[in-house]
């Protein structure tokens, strides 16, 4: 089944976000009661709390809790009693990866700026006996939040890839991976420099002794070559991503 269909792919999406709608609700409540905490141990009486307070707390609850539902977006695949469901189920792959990519990625992102408002505005109106004060309300049009967001997005793609990839502790284990192949990279770039640049180089330091003499900053500091760089490797990264599941067998095993 390769064909895509819109019905049925809009069936597998409500399919999909009842089967993440209750770990989704536990995580929204952990949330509004951790946000209620902070913002009466964080903001003291007669002052104001600052901003950028609300902006970390956002990135700590996109990140940590985005990612782990991410991770777990194709747990049903590898899982020994749900894989025959799974497979069995009458869609094309494309279906099932758009489905998924869209709950934990774009709408997802959705939910979580727009539940964190609510939960920030709710903590700030709670009437706290030993606090009179409130911080500032948290928008997610200024640039610290819209970088978080940007860097959610192509995490999740990463993420999204080791869930297929990976049968069990697919998060710690694309972490880890990411975290050597960046290693390795590093590894690789210093070799070719001390090839290239030998002179440049002494035998007794780590470090060059004289300027290498290329400049490649101003290119890569130009916001849309970020941008550019950024979307291309997400394009890529779910590509190989979708490859990836239709190349994907489940057996015992495995």
């Amino acid at each position: 089944m390769n064909a895509f269909s819109f019905a049925r792919f809009q069936r597998v999406l409500q399919n999909d976000a009842l089967r993440m709608l209750r770990p989704v609700l536990y995580c929204t409540l952990a949330f509004l009661g951790l946000t209620v905490l902070l913002h009466a141990t964080l903001t003291e009486a007669g002052t104001t709390a600052q901003p950028s307070i609300s902006i970390v707390v956002f990135g700590i609850y996109l990140l940590a809790g985005g990612l782990l539902l991410t991770s777990l977006a194709f747990h049903d695949m590898h899982h020994p009693l749900e894989r025959h469901r799974y497979l069995m189920l009458p869609c094309s792959n494309l279906e099932r990866f758009l489905s998924r990519y869209l709950l934990t990625g774009p709408l997802l992102l959705l939910y979580v700026v727009l539940s964190f408002n609510a939960m920030d505005w709710l903590a700030n109106q709670l009437p706290l006996l030993w606090i009179d004060a409130r911080a500032p309300a948290f928008s997610p049009l200024v640039p610290p939040a819209l970088l978080m967001m940007r860097v959610y997005l192509v995490a999740q793609a990463l993420v999204l890839t080791g869930a297929i990839c990976f049968r069990s502790l697919a998060l710690p284990r694309t972490v880890l991976f990411l975290l050597v192949a960046f290693a390795g990279f590093l590894a690789v770039l210093y070799v070719a420099d001390r090839a290239f640049y030998w002179d440049h180089y002494s035998w007794t330091r780590w470090a060059p002794v004289r300027p290498l003499g290329f400049e490649l900053v101003p290119l890569f500091a130009a916001s849309w070559m970020n941008v550019v760089a950024a979307t291309g490797f997400t394009l890529w990264m779910l590509r190989v991503a979708y490859r990836g599941l239709c190349t994907h067998e489940v057996q015992d095993g495995l």
